[in-house]
């Protein structure tokens, strides 16, 4: 079943819709045009309060002035592009740079910040949506025009599926991802620190102080960042390492070992779970992109969230599957390039258990 409500208006008056994707198992998503948001993620543990697992914000002008993608669509390149120059083709392209000196999902007025047009696909079983976006040539310096599509699918098995589609006119990067921040506990609970953490990744990226990568594919093996076994967030967050000091905790981009180029096929790449008196709810992932961002939110400061709520560091973890950070600056990362005509296809699924 899919239930949709105004949830606000653009400055220019354009409506902001709400679309309420709801399944047979009391599961249900909101997912707004703006952004592909998903705002509220609605888990029945306690049928008399269910448990919101994502942070968000409660109003247009929040998500509009927010700068850390709280459960957005990300495009045109997910995560960072160092000083937003690329060569492609035999052409130099400077991207708007509006982290510092680099650019970072898709610049100050990326995928995030558009109202998307959209379509209800299935309102029975399995609630689907689709959201479609038509980005010009140029737009935040980017080459070539790109249609894009994302449809979002509410399972019976109480999987979000989110798959990625897209055409190009040239040659030019595409990097989608969700930017979800997931605390199993409800988005108001406090630290996730505490919450336990697989990801199937035996190598991970690492950093400048910047979070550029160095070019560096590293083995995760006595590091913090050996995450293959269930391992209690507290311990990475607690590390000395001199990676984890320049993320003030986890923002790393992680190599998943079950890449298989071309696949289409999402396969499982991790999970979390919260274990507590009242809350026992794991989320399953899987993907078919070459890596994934876990991200621990850690510059958070009494960041005002729904109903109220005061989000600090450390208070949500992002899962953001995607190409690795600054591919396109480095020939041996799996590449991000999208040619003329190509269809691009990516998907990602989050399974909640409960």
């Amino acid at each position: 079943m899919i239930k949709q409500s105004l949830f606000g208006k653009m400055p220019n008056g354009e409506l902001v819709k709400q679309f309420c994707l709801t399944n047979n198992h009391d599961v249900s998503v909101e997912i707004l045009n703006l952004g592909g948001i998903i705002r509220r993620w609605l888990v029945p543990k306690d049928k008399h309060s269910p448990t919101d697992i994502v942070l968000g914000f409660d109003t247009v002008n929040d998500y509009l002035s927010d700068d850390s993608y709280l459960g957005a669509l990300i495009g045109r390149y997910a995560n960072r592009i160092n000083q937003g120059r690329f060569s492609l083709a035999g052409s130099n392209y400077q991207t708007d740079t509006n982290l510092g000196d680099n650019c970072l999902h898709g610049g100050s007025q990326g995928f995030n910040s558009k109202v998307w047009q959209s379509t209800v696909l299935s309102n029975g079983d399995n609630p689907s949506i689709m959201l479609q976006l038509s980005s010009p040539h140029g737009e935040q310096g980017f080459p070539g025009a790109l249609s894009v599509k994302v449809i979002y699918t509410l399972t019976e098995q109480n999987r979000l599926r989110i798959e990625y589609f897209a055409t190009a006119e040239q040659a030019t990067l595409y990097n989608p991802t969700n930017h979800s921040y997931f605390n199993l506990s409800g988005h108001s609970s406090g630290s996730v620190k505490t919450h336990q953490v697989q990801i199937l990744a035996s190598h991970y990226t690492p950093t400048d102080k910047n979070a550029i990568p160095t070019g560096e594919i590293a083995k995760v093996d006595n590091t913090p960042f050996d995450l293959r076994s269930m391992t209690t967030i507290s311990q990475p967050l607690g590390s000395s390492h001199q990676q984890i000091e320049y993320g003030n905790g986890l923002d790393h981009n992680f190599c998943l070992d079950t890449y298989v180029p071309g696949s289409k096929v999402a396969f499982y790449v991790g999970k979390i779970i919260a274990i507590d008196s009242d809350h026992d709810i794991s989320l399953n992932i899987y993907s078919n992109m070459p890596g994934m961002q876990i991200f621990t939110a850690n510059h958070f400061v009494n960041k005002k969230g729904k109903g109220g709520a005061l989000y600090q560091a450390q208070q949500g973890v992002c899962f953001e599957t995607q190409f690795y950070p600054d591919a396109p600056n480095h020939a041996h990362f799996p590449s991000a390039t999208l040619q003329a005509d190509e269809e691009f296809y990516s998907v990602t699924e989050y399974e909640v258990l409960f």
